[in-house]
């Protein structure tokens, strides 16, 4: 079998990043390295299904360590689709309303094998992700976004898992259509749905719907 070798030893190119804790998601020690997503194909097994990563969010103390983990990236031609900036704020119109307590400094790099890994930090001290890292560390994951042909077909099959959709519908766009899901011990998955054309992860009237359903 194909290996990664990082500096943190040899992995099986096949394997998942993830493992499972009390229901809950966290990257396996020595895999969330630049070096492993730029072999990997995105193609894994979460809670016994086996997926297609759309993309995944690793998270950072502050932007400085965001920033260094993506110059990282970028030596295994990794390429920026969005940011560096501080969401919503240089992201989405200035009218976007969204609790300071929800913004994030966010960058997001096209691999290229085609998945995209999400780069996240604290706005503030304080702040909802800088509680989510205090409380889960800086291993767990945030979210993972998985590929599906049909979100409703999709959602019933995660429902069977212990995971309640967070919001009555999904939201829908015309490239790009997404629906949040969280089981009990609070791990939230994203069902996505997009034009391969498109490499965004949100579009900015869909997104504040799906961050507020974090909080809920």
């Amino acid at each position: 079998m194909k290996q990664v070798e990082t500096s943190k030893g040899k992995f099986p190119t096949g394997e998942s990043p993830f493992r499972e804790t009390s229901g809950l998601l966290e990257f396996k020690p020595g895999y969330a390295t630049p070096e492993f997503f730029a072999q990997w194909s995105f193609h894994t097994e979460i809670y016994g299904n086996p997926v297609e990563v759309d993309h995944l969010v690793v998270s950072f103390p502050d932007f400085t360590s965001l920033e260094n983990y993506a110059a990282a990236l970028a030596k295994f031609q990794g390429k920026i689709v969005e940011g560096p900036g501080i969401f919503p704020l240089e992201f989405c119109p200035q009218n976007y309303n969204l609790t300071t307590d929800l913004w994030i400094h966010l960058e997001t790099i096209l691999m290229p094998s085609g998945g995209l890994v999400v780069l996240q930090a604290p706005h503030a001290e304080g702040d909802f992700t800088d509680r989510f890292i205090q409380e889960r560390g800086l291993a767990a994951v945030h979210h993972v976004a998985i590929k599906v042909d049909n979100l409703q077909t999709a959602a019933l099959n995660w429902q069977e898992k212990d995971f309640t959709p967070l919001s009555l519908d999904p939201v829908i766009g015309d490239t790009l259509s997404q629906w949040f899901l969280r089981n009990s011990p609070g791990q939230i998955i994203e069902l996505i749905n997009r034009n391969p054309e498109n490499n965004a992860t949100f579009f900015c009237q869909n997104i504040g719907g799906l961050r507020i359903s974090e909080t809920k």
